[in-house]
């Protein structure tokens, strides 16, 4: 302990630490601020303003109506200077015998009487009784400091009242140190005891205050971990943000650029169609007049110098020619001009592109929503010629959707209309909601969203609101997928698939094929359960009661993997290939009847989907939300964000209106209006009509 004391001590006798950070000298007269920073008295009466001065370092105020002179002196400060002021000295003297006439050098120090001795004052120190048990040291060994932690002990703070005394006593009454004739004086009747006692005392509760410092340096070390953290998160936040915003103008302009080349190819093809049709016509008009410059000229001559008889004779033929020239007339020529319309020119506005809500905000109502797009936007992949006057938009619409073997009806146009908000779970959440399956139980319309961070299942009635919460099994799994079953739940975990209750009651668990992180769910009537199998691309087919019933496996399709699922009322799969980025569709043989690509569809990065009674197929693509028929052929935008600011995820059906499931997990729900063309009559409309969408 002595050597750890000694060379603490070494440390701090240097001048880097007995330095005023002010004037940057040796401290002279040193006071303590209340923040335990020291400055020389003469520097801090310079920051004293108003009868106050703020700490250099820190900034702490502190009040001093009498200056700094009425702040405490650091007494420690002091102690040390002394020590290194001593040790500084390049030649020490004798302090008991050099005097004007003489000086001898001092090769001892006296510890106990802190003079430094020549070697004949040495000697005579250690032999006197008076000081024969004093320690004298060598003054060369004192100056390395070997001597420093002793020293320190021997040290003794004088009253500034009696200079020759030293301070060892403390007064319990005043709270300050005093001498001994203080102690007989002005302390004579006060609670004395010595300073070795109060220190003996005091000692213990220094030490608690110094060990509640390491939990509040701890504490404080852990806080800034955080926030060090946070501060990390954030700037990887906003890194993910602006990759997010760079990849989104890319992908934008890029699809800018094809739709230009596209629209230009197109518009060059019509005009050099129609540009060749004026060619015709022009060389058509010109061998006309040609003819009847000719007849002309023929008639003038034969008039001019023929003879009677000639010009009687050749009066039938002109005059059958002019008859003919005369006759002649130009097909009403047809006005081709085309019309251009540009979708964003209706939607430009001075609202930016990008929008954030940041905390304390409320986001923008109109900013939340999906806007319905525009009815009038062009059939993407066909060209739609103006109807002529014997084509009826009636027969345009019937010729393009109908179809005998499934459906009388099909719908040719669609509004799809903000009804309400589901509302929010109570707050006993553990978390903010995480939605990541979503079921309508068909014989009651209620709406069952599966919350994977709280590890509940929310049920919802027909309207929206909140009527309880159906726990899931603890089996410390995640939960990904869901679905109805007749009166069965069935939810999907990891490789596991849960049989529940509607009370959420566990009936059993199932081992899935595979080794995937998630198995999307469908259900097919009250008949199975189908599970979609990722990279494996099949299907499997399990009954309530837990046995495998059938698996569907596409012919001859491999390198994709199969995400969300749904099954039609004609027991067809529509399965999402999240690899390949398309939509396939397939009986239960495993014949694909169509596969929807982003080249031939308006389909980019599909991510959900579902399908309505009539077979219509709903995806959500990116920002948007789009139908296609149940041939797959004409996919038209319903919904679009225009405002992006929460993507949607996840959506289903529940009889006319579309429940959409946002990032954030809010729910809103759309009606869905639309109008449906018979074949062989004209439009209607109302719900029960097959919706049918256009892009």
């Amino acid at each position: 302990m002595a050597t750890q004391s000694s060379t603490s001590l070494q440390d701090l006798i240097q001048e880097a630490f007995l330095t005023c950070k002010i004037c940057y000298d040796l401290y002279t007269m040193p006071k303590i601020l209340p923040c335990l920073h020291s400055y020389c008295q003469r520097c801090l009466e310079l920051l004293v303003k108003n009868g106050a001065l703020q700490c250099p370092e820190c900034r702490l105020q502190t009040e001093v109506s009498g200056g700094a002179a009425g702040l405490k002196t650091n007494f420690f400060i002091n102690g040390l200077l002394e020590l290194f002021q001593m040790k500084k000295k390049k030649e020490l003297e004798c302090t008991i015998c050099s005097n004007a006439q003489k000086t001898m050098a001092a090769t001892s120090r006296c510890l106990d009487c802190k003079d430094f001795l020549c070697q004949t004052c040495t000697q005579g120190h250690c032999c006197s009784r008076l000081t024969l048990h004093h320690k004298v040291v060598n003054v060369e060994e004192f100056l390395a400091g070997h001597y420093d932690a002793e020293a320190r002990l021997l040290q003794e703070l004088c009253c500034q009242d009696h200079p020759q005394e030293a301070l060892r006593f403390f007064c319990d009454t005043c709270s300050v140190p005093i001498c001994r004739d203080c102690r007989m004086l002005d302390h004579f009747q006060h609670d004395v005891i010595s300073m070795a006692s109060a220190v003996q005392r005091e000692r213990p509760l220094v030490e608690q205050l110094i060990k509640n410092l390491e939990g509040t340096i701890i504490s404080i070390s852990e806080q800034e971990k955080a926030v060090e953290e946070a501060r990390d998160q954030l700037q990887a936040e906003g890194e993910r943000m602006k990759e997010k915003i760079c990849k989104y103008v890319e992908d934008i302009t890029a699809y800018i650029f094809a739709q230009k080349e596209t629209a230009l190819a197109k518009l060059n093809a019509f005009l050099t169609e129609q540009l060749e049709g004026f060619c015709l016509t022009q060389k058509e008009l010109q061998s006309q007049k040609d003819k009847a410059v000719c007849t002309r000229e023929f008639s003038q001559r034969v008039l001019s110098v023929g003879k009677d008889y000639e010009i009687l004779h050749l009066e039938g033929m002109i005059q059958n020619k002019v008859g003919e020239l005369q006759a002649f007339k130009l097909q009403q020529f047809p006005s081709q001009t085309p019309e251009l319309s540009i979708a964003w020119d209706e939607s430009r506005s001075e609202d930016s592109l990008f929008n954030f809500v940041f905390p304390g905000e409320q986001p923008k109502r109109d900013m939340q929503r999906l806007e319905p797009i525009n009815e009038s936007l062009v059939l993407l992949g066909k060209e739609r010629d103006k109807a002529s006057d014997s084509d009826s938009e009636e027969d345009f619409c019937s010729s393009m959707f109908c179809s005998p073997t499934r459906s009388s009806c099909r719908s040719c146009c669609v509004r799809a209309e903000y009804t309400y908000n589901f509302e929010l779970a109570p707050s006993s959440f553990r978390g903010s909601p995480n939605i990541t399956g979503i079921a309508v139980v068909s014989h009651t319309g209620q709406t069952l969203l599966l919350d994977q961070e709280n590890d509940v299942i929310n049920q919802y009635s027909p309207r929206g609101q909140f009527q309880k919460e159906i726990p899931l099994p603890d089996f410390f799994s995640v939960f990904y997928g869901i679905s109805v079953c007749g009166e069965t739940l069935a939810c999907s975990s990891g490789t596991h698939l849960f049989f529940l209750t509607f009370d959420g009651d566990f009936l059993r668990k199932l081992q899935l094929r595979g080794s995937e992180s998630s198995y999307p769910l469908a259900s097919y009537q009250d008949s199975y359960v189908a599970v979609s199998e990722g990279t494996l691309c099949s299907i499997s087919l399990y009954s309530p009661s837990g046995s495998c019933v059938g698996r569907v496996q596409p012919n001859n399709y491999e390198g994709g993997k199969f995400l969300f699922i749904a099954v039609n009322r004609w027991e067809e799969f529509i399965v999402l290939d999240f690899a390949k980025k398309q939509i396939v569709i397939m009986k239960k043989s495993g014949l694909v009847l169509n596969v929807l690509k982003p080249s031939t569809s308006l389909l980019s990065k599909p991510f959900s989907l579902c399908v309505d009674d009539d077979g219509n197929i709903f995806v959500v693509d990116q920002f948007k939300v789009i139908q296609f028929s149940f041939d797959g052929q004409d996919g038209k935008i319903v919904l679009n964000d225009q405002n992006q600011v929460r993507r949607p995820r996840i959506l289903a059906i529940n009889g006319h209106n579309l429940i959409l499931v946002r990032e954030d997990s809010s729910i809103e729900v759309y009606r869905l209006h639309f109008a449906a063309v018979r074949a062989g009559g004209g439009p209607q409309s109302g719900d029960q009509m097959r919706l049918n969408l256009s892009f």
